[in-house]
């Protein structure tokens, strides 16, 4: 676990006090009711929550003892956040004075400060919020990228009939994939991470690309393309979740390899993969570069709708 020494002792001089503090084993249940409702935002943090993560931290109101904010670290460098006081200005239990958000700020600068965070993940305006307590503190700001955020509640007719398959998708065989196929995707992987996910002065190598994937294998749903090619089965395209929550499975790492795109290969994957989420009872979410109008279009196909905004950041280590 990390080591976070903070004062739980509230300031004595304030009307309304704050702490902040790990979260306590026994309230994982209240922190869960206490996200669920915006959880389409912060899927990643309530999988945390639910898979008994360490290293979460809350934000607590000292005078009625309720939450105001919850944070993860998790790989001891990225940063997961929901901080719903910056978006329900009518919410009652938010109605905070300038003094009182004065000493929050400081209070989550004050943990901000005793952390080695290189990436600050989730919905925009909590990115945007640590992003200049980080910048404040002098950190250097590498990249920020955003994104749309979506979901499909599989309220699409699409989802009532059966896969239609093209004539161009009958040499492909689609499943689940399993830690066998290790090998199999390892190069789509690669390719994914290297253009969506790598940045400025943070290059993955293929120990680092390997260890993720045999990860996501063990703990989420992939599902791929597998087409023959010069003799051998190849990985042509995945589609995976990256996080499991309670109502909501976030889906990422969604990714055709560049010899075999502009065949509705992606599309085909999704269906499949959009389909087991659907049979496990939750909704889909996922985030899009605001920019990427193909993916948006291949989303919208599917079924998603626009559902906010989402932010990641990067700084330099």
């Amino acid at each position: 676990m990390l080591k976070f020494r903070l004062s739980s002792t509230p300031t004595k001089n304030l009307k309304t006090n704050f702490t902040f503090r790990s979260l306590l084993e026994n309230e994982r249940e209240q922190a869960v009711h206490f996200i669920e409702y915006r959880e389409i935002e912060c899927t990643a943090l309530m999988e945390a929550l639910l898979s008994g993560a360490e290293n979460l931290f809350v934000l607590e109101n000292c005078q009625n003892k309720k939450f105001c904010a919850l944070f993860h670290i998790r790989n001891e460098s990225t940063l997961l956040h929901f901080i719903p006081f910056l978006t329900e200005e009518n919410n009652p239990d938010y109605n905070f004075t300038i003094s009182q958000l004065k000493q929050i700020r400081e209070l989550v600068t004050e943990f901000i400060q005793s952390q080695k965070i290189f990436c600050v993940y989730g919905e925009h305006f909590g990115t945007e919020y640590i992003k200049a307590i980080l910048e404040g503190l002098n950190k250097k700001l590498i990249a920020s990228m955003d994104y749309v955020l979506m979901k499909n509640d599989f309220t699409s007719e699409l989802y009532s009939k059966e896969i239609v398959v093209k004539e161009n998708w009958k040499n492909l065989n689609v499943r689940k994939c399993s830690l066998e196929d290790s090998t199999k995707l390892i190069e789509l992987e690669r390719g994914y991470r290297t253009e969506e996910v790598a940045v400025l002065e943070h290059k993955e190598s293929d120990k680092v690309v390997q260890y993720i994937l045999s990860k996501a294998l063990s703990a989420q749903i992939i599902f791929a393309a597998f087409e023959p090619v010069n003799g051998t089965i190849k990985a042509v395209a995945k589609a995976a979740t990256n996080a499991k929550g309670k109502n909501f499975y976030q889906i990422g790492g969604v990714y055709c390899h560049r010899d075999f795109r502009n065949n509705g290969y992606m599309n085909y994957v999704m269906q499949h993969l959009l389909r087991c989420i659907k049979a496990e009872g939750k909704t889909a979410n996922l985030f899009v570069k605001i920019k990427n109008e193909p993916a948006k279009k291949l989303y919208a196909n599917l079924g998603f709708i626009p559902e906010g905004k989402y932010q990641i950041a990067y700084f330099q280590k």
